[in-house]
């Protein structure tokens, strides 16, 4: 239990850097799995079954994601049980309950995530970080800096090498790039290679010249006078509040 749980921290707390154009596109054209949280609740006497099915209710995700008790019930795990949960693909709560053998094994031959509990606190927070990790994520962009280009040196199918004077903030490597063209987006690219007077930089601040090699996706017609804004995309993992 200890060591599923340090594993959902991590992954609640991990965030994807540097998202693209297109790594958006897909996410939000992909169907997402139903957003119903299904569980079946088990309980050692019909006060607590009663306190933690009501507990469950309470949890809030302002209507993104639907908690649904599709069964309940007093007294030790059963056979029973894993079978609603598996028709109805539910993770079992058990509080202050036992699992025999057999249906230990059976829950293992259905794949049936059943988590047993002796503190209410604990199986409510396990239940909240579930509903957690079906949220989707927020999409958080940070400005870096502005650059206007000065000179293309080189195009290719899927890189342009290019020059130009930071106008604001600064330029680093492994960062995204929004081309634009007056107030029209060209493109995004990402930056591979920063350079100062030749030589490879870490980065480069306003006023100062600089190279830079970025790689796109297909063949972008840079041209002088063009402006590139630096900024990284993250995939935050949000939170209940």
């Amino acid at each position: 239990m200890l060591v599923e749980k340090a594993k959902i921290e991590r992954e609640r707390n991990a965030a994807s850097t540097n998202v693209t154009g297109a790594d958006l596109l897909k996410m939000m054209t992909e169907k997402h799995d139903s957003q119903e949280f299904n569980v079946v609740v088990k309980a050692d006497v019909q006060g607590s079954l009663t306190s933690v099915v009501d507990s469950l209710r309470l949890v809030d995700t302002a209507g993104e994601i639907r908690l649904s008790v599709v069964r309940s019930g007093v007294g030790d795990i059963k056979e029973t049980d894993i079978n609603a949960a598996s028709a109805s693909n539910a993770i079992i709560y058990g509080f202050n309950v036992a699992m025999p053998p057999a249906v230990k094994r059976l829950a293992m031959r259905d794949k049936v995530e059943v988590r047993l509990f002796r503190v209410i606190y604990e199986l409510l927070d396990d239940a909240r970080t579930s509903m957690e990790q079906m949220l989707a994520p927020e999409v958080v962009e940070t400005e870096i800096g502005n650059l206007t280009v000065k000179g293309v040196f080189r195009t290719m199918k899927d890189e342009v090498i290019c020059g130009g004077e930071v106008t604001h903030g600064k330029v680093v490597s492994d960062v995204l790039a929004r081309v634009k063209h007056g107030d029209e987006v060209l493109a995004e690219a990402e930056v591979s290679h920063v350079q100062r007077q030749q030589v490879e930089a870490k980065e480069v601040f306003e006023g100062e010249m600089c190279g830079l090699s970025l790689k796109t996706k297909k063949k972008l017609q840079l041209e002088v006078g063009d402006t590139l804004e630096f900024f990284t995309r993250e995939l935050v993992k949000r939170t209940l509040k």
